[in-house]
Parts: structure tokens; C-alpha cells; sequence
């Protein structure tokens, strides 16, 4: 008999998992995508992450279909996709697991300072800076008292919105962005910071490796922090957990 097993994906690797248990095992997978993700699947779509934040959504899913396990591969950063699964699951008496890919690590003499939270990043950007933010469009009010500087906000796709801080401008593109393509972004723009998210994984990468060839200072926001007995950072860790626990 088949296992049901419910995979949320908002990264890149959680189409691979996806992929290798549809391939691998005797898995019969549901798929829930984050559409923010402009990730591109051939797999049929059996959701929309943010349908999760519907009352009672997820629930109704898991009964109906008759989930034995959820893999919650979202963004690394998507707090309450996660704490949602984990307290429906826990409800339902099904078996969860987090994947999470494994930070970035800086060298030695990398420029970067770790905060916790995008909060503290006012406080140690310098006047006058110009600032590359890859965090997203949320939380640009936190720069809103750096008057002096100059933010420069990555979106993907085309478009020409007006960006709500005064001396803000979005940076249209869509991936993949190449470590050449980067550099010379970063220098046409001047750029002093960059502003970005610890999601782990090559797909960002570049910016920071393009950071580090130019030594830029880098803001790195570190992931929130979950409970260790419920992530899995590897795709064979899955497997094994896979066929260990269902």
C-alpha cells in the first residue's frame, strides 16, 4: 500500500524531494506550491500554500486525502506555513519534518554581520550608503529612517511599481542570477550593502559571492530558529526518515 504524503514546496529543493519519492518509493505525493516561489512543476498541483491560512484548510485536506506525513519544504523564512503544519499535524497524529537547507557559512574574511531579524538592520547600515536589499518587499518600512541613503530592492519579473520608500527603486530580473551578472549590477549601482535573507542553497548565493568579490558588506539575516528534532537537511535524510518512520 502506498504512502500519503503531503510535500509543501516553496524552494527549489522541495520539487526535487517531490520528484525522487514519486520516482523512488511507493509514495503517492500531494503537492501544495507557493506560487511567490515562481517555481515551474510539471507535477499536478493539489494546492496553493497560502491556502493554509484558511480556518481549518489544511485539516479538511489532511482527512479528506487521507495524509499519513507531511514534508514541509516552504521558505526557509515562511514562519507561519510551518507553524501551522506542525500544530495541525501534531492534532491529526501525523508525521511531520521541516527540510531546511544548511546555512551559508562566511570565510574568514568575509564582510558580514549576522542579525537575527531584518529589525536591527537600520542600525548598521552607514549614512549615506547605497543599500541592495534581496529581502523582499516586506518590512522596507524598517529602512524608512535611513534618509540619506539610497535602497535598491530586487523583484522578479517586469513591472515599473513605485516603491514605497521615498529613496527606494525596484531592481526588475528574473532568475537565475549568475555570480558575473551580479557584479556588474552591484557595481553599476554603486553598492556599499547587501541586505539579505540566510536562506542556504545556490539559488541566492550569487549575490553574496558577488558581495564577496567586491567586498561589500553584507547584512545577513539569520533563519528563525525551530526546533532541531523536526528539520531534516538533506534529501537522503528524507528518504531515510521516509522509510525509517512510514
Amino acid at each position: 500500500m502506498s504512502v500519503r504524503i503531503l510535500i509543501l514546496i516553496g524552494i527549489g529543493d522541495g520539487l526535487q524531494i517531490a520528484d525522487e519519492l514519486t520516482r523512488h518509493t511507493n509514495c503517492q505525493v500531494f503537492i501544495f506550491l507557493d506560487k511567490r516561489s515562481r517555481l515551474k512543476t510539471n507535477f499536478n498541483i493539489a494546492g496553493e500554500v497560502s491556502s493554509l491560512k484558511k480556518e481549518d484548510f489544511l485539516l479538511r485536506f489532511l482527512r479528506k486525502n487521507r495524509i499519513e506525513a507531511i514534508v514541509d519544504a516552504s521558505h526557509p523564512f515562511d514562519k507561519d506555513t510551518t507553524k501551522i503544519c506542525v500544530k495541525t499535524a501534531k492534532l491529526e497524529n501525523i508525521k511531520f519534518r521541516k527540510f531546511t537547507r544548511p546555512s551559508w557559512k562566511p570565510r574568514s574574511n568575509d564582510n558580514w554581520i549576522t542579525l537575527p531579524t531584518l529589525n536591527e538592520a537600520e542600525k548598521i547600515i552607514p549614512n549615506g550608503s547605497n543599500v541592495f536589499i534581496a529581502t523582499g518587499r516586506n518590512g522596507l518600512e524598517k529602512f524608512s529612517k535611513l534618509t540619506s541613503c539610497k535602497f535598491f530592492i530586487r523583484r522578479l519579473g517586469d513591472g515599473i511599481a513605485q516603491c514605497s520608500l521615498k529613496n527606494g527603486e525596484f531592481i526588475y530580473g528574473d532568475p537565475p542570477f549568475s555570480i558575473k551578472d551580479e557584479i556588474s549590477l552591484f557595481e553599476s549601482l554603486n553598492i556599499d550593502v547587501l541586505v539579505i535573507k540566510n536562506v542556504g542553497g545556490k539559488g541566492s548565493f550569487a549575490k553574496v559571492e558577488a558581495a564577496r568579490a567586491l567586498n561589500i558588506l553584507v547584512v545577513m539575516i539569520d533563519k528563525p530558529q525551530k526546533s532541531n528534532t523536526l528539520v531534516i537537511s538533506s534529501i537522503p535524510e528524507i528518504f531515510k526518515w521516509v522509510d525509517t518512520n512510514l
